[in-house]
C-alpha cells in the first residue's frame, strides 16, 4: 500500500503541473492569435484581448496538496520499527 501512496503522490502532483502548464501555453497562444488577426488588418489591439493574468484553477492546488499527502503517507517512519520488533519476538 505504501508504494500505491508514493505512485499516486508523485502521478498527481506531475499531473496538476503538468495541467498548469498546458493551461498556462493555451493562453499565451490564444492571445497570439487574436493579436495577429488585429495586426493583419492593420488596427491596434483592444484592451479586451489583453493577457489574463489570473492564476490556475484550484483543481491544478488541490491535485499538487493530494498528491503530497499521498506521497508523504508512503513514507511511514514508525511502521518499519514496529514491525521488525515483532520479528524479534516471534524468534
Amino acid at each position: 500500500m505504501n508504494n500505491i501512496n508514493k505512485i499516486l503522490g508523485v502521478i498527481l502532483m506531475l499531473g496538476s503541473v503538468f495541467i498548469s502548464t498546458m493551461e498556462r501555453i493555451s493562453i499565451r497562444v490564444s492571445v497570439a492569435i487574436v493579436e495577429a488577426g488585429y495586426a493583419s488588418g492593420g488596427t491596434a489591439v483592444p484592451p479586451f484581448a489583453q493577457t489574463n493574468e489570473n492564476t490556475t484553477g484550484l483543481l491544478v492546488y488541490f491535485m499538487f496538496l493530494v498528491g503530497f499527502i499521498l506521497l508523504v503517507a508512503g513514507f511511514p517512519g514508525s511502521y518499519k520499527k514496529s514491525r521488525n520488533r515483532n520479528h524479534t519476538k516471534e524468534r
